[in-house]
């Protein structure tokens, strides 16, 4: 067995904390991981395979996607799991890869997890890889060509930290999220796109990990009193057995919140389940959470097309964050607890936001480490569309509570690395977010703005979109001249040499 060596999460967090305070005030923009040489102490070899037969799902990777299948054991008392998931992986550039990168987001918590094994899926074992900071490197003796693909299976186990947030668990409730080893986007140009998390005064900033559209296969088993749990997911669950089997296809996670005192409201809308999880004392606040999905979905499907998943499930969590999966969204406690004076109150704000995110992140993905802008000004920006549809008269409050009174200031096109952390992050990339959309309908006028977000979200759907496709495919709508609206809100205008 190999322990993972594991830095000690406070030096990390110093070091980085250090680094932020050196910076100018300009944004850090990291590089991503480069794609290092084979070592001369790499063995590892791959099986050949022939190529891999398109999945009957949509093409856009040319059936491609990384395939992952999860096996994992919960012992949800004792909070341990143990978990083997294997990592299909196919290499859809033109130029051969002599590294896989993985990102292992629990060895950001002390001792969250142990690394029994790492193999190739034909048995032999891999004991070469390398550690940088959150990443394992895994040198190829040969390269992987185009159109070539490897399976890597990861064996471990899980420690879960007790904390609130996204990974980490309370008394009352197990949230999964980054669990197991991802493979990073690969760009020929930049290489593996793999990241560093940004931290600014003890706060994350932003997202700091890019996603593939990519299907899974998990199976999920407790060691005892299963029949107790209730899981939440992005999809629905398969009893098989003493297990449950979830399917997940083109979904950037698979993500899960696991309760034994979930209380689990049900609707279901033009063949779409609508599922509140939320603790017994506040059924009443998620039967208005599951209401305002409802209203969000609707709406969304008919501005940017339709919603192409089974189920939604709309999460009471345990942080004081919220944050948007492929077809799960968490939701923070307090707002639940909170409940009060609608439709001006935190869950009318909230849920609209991150239900826009199935379309923002999950279908149309992005760089949200680089161009995070991409996915929250218009999921802000949505929010007062969900205003505008269904409580008018309080449109104006919708724009003074949530984007005037902060005074927001500054350009849209930020990375997550900079000086100012989370203030300056909301500023910049959601509320003048916010404002560039209000500005470019204004210009457009609504036909044609409408017309562009339908278009742009359809054209790259499952893909990575950059800057220069929404810039792309804004210029195919509109003959006006989107130079003053560009260089107020942009520091580097999309589509400008």
């Amino acid at each position: 067995m190999k322990l993972i060596p594991i830095r000690n999460i406070l030096l990390l967090l110093c070091a980085i904390s250090m680094l932020a305070a050196c910076t100018p005030a300009d944004d850090v923009l990291p590089s991503p991981s480069p794609s290092a040489s084979p070592t001369d102490t790499a063995t590892l070899t791959r099986t050949p395979t022939p190529e891999p037969t398109p999945t009957p799902t949509p093409l856009p990777l040319n059936g491609q996607q990384t395939q992952y299948v999860i096996d994992a054991t919960i012992n949800y008392y004792n909070r341990f799991i143990t978990v083997t998931s294997q990592a299909t992986y196919t290499n859809k550039t033109t130029i051969p890869i002599d590294e896989i990168v993985f990102i292992v987001y629990p060895t950001i918590f002390q001792n969250a997890i142990f690394i029994r094994s790492v193999s190739l899926d034909d048995g032999r074992a891999i004991t070469n890889y390398r550690w940088e900071s959150h990443r394992m490197i895994i040198p190829l003796a040969v390269p992987l060509g185009p159109g070539e693909r490897i399976t890597v299976i990861h064996d471990f186990e899980l420690y879960m930290p007790d904390r609130t947030g996204v990974f980490g668990q309370t008394a009352r409730q197990l949230l999964l999220s980054y669990w197991y080893p991802t493979i990073p986007p690969f760009d020929e140009k930049e290489g593996w796109l793999a990241y560093e998390f940004s931290l600014v005064n003890s706060r994350f900033v932003g997202e700091h990990q890019v996603f593939e559209a990519a299907d899974f296969d998990v199976t999920v088993t407790f060691t005892d009193r299963g029949e107790n749990m209730q899981i939440a997911a992005g999809a629905l669950p398969r009893r098989e057995a003493d297990s449950y089997r979830f399917f997940l296809p083109l979904a950037r996670t698979f993500v899960m919140a696991i309760s034994d005192s979930y209380e689990i409201i049900t609707r279901e809308v033009n063949g779409i389940q609508i599922k509140g999880f939320s603790f017994p004392e506040v059924v009443d606040s998620s039967q208005v959470a599951v209401d305002l999905a409802e209203k969000a979905l609707t709406l969304y499907a008919e501005i940017f097309g339709s919603y192409e998943r089974e189920v939604l499930s709309v999460v009471q969590a345990d942080m004081d964050i919220n944050m948007e999966f492929d077809g799960l969204i968490l939701i923070q406690s307090s707002f639940y607890w909170l409940y009060r004076d609608p439709p001006r109150s935190d869950l009318h704000i909230i849920i609209p936001h991150e239900v826009a995110h199935q379309w923002f992140f999950s279908l149309v993905g992005n760089n949200q480490p680089m161009e995070p802008w991409l996915d929250e000004s218009i999921a802000t920006y949505a929010e007062s569309l969900f205003y505008e549809r269904y409580f008018p008269e309080d449109l104006d409050w919708w724009w003074q509570t949530r984007v005037y009174s902060h005074l927001p200031s500054g350009t849209i096109d930020t990375s997550i690395y900079l000086t100012g952390g989370v203030p300056e992050y909301f500023n910049r990339v959601y509320r003048r977010g916010a404002l560039f959309y209000n500005d470019l309908r204004e210009l457009m006028g609504d036909e044609a703005f409408f017309n562009f977000l339908r278009d742009y979200t359809q054209t790259h759907r499952y893909e990575i979109a950059t800057g220069e496709d929404f810039y792309n495919t804004l210029k195919q709508h509109t003959d006006a001249d989107l130079s003053p609206i560009f260089g107020t809100y942009f520091t580097a205008p999309p589509g400008t040499p």
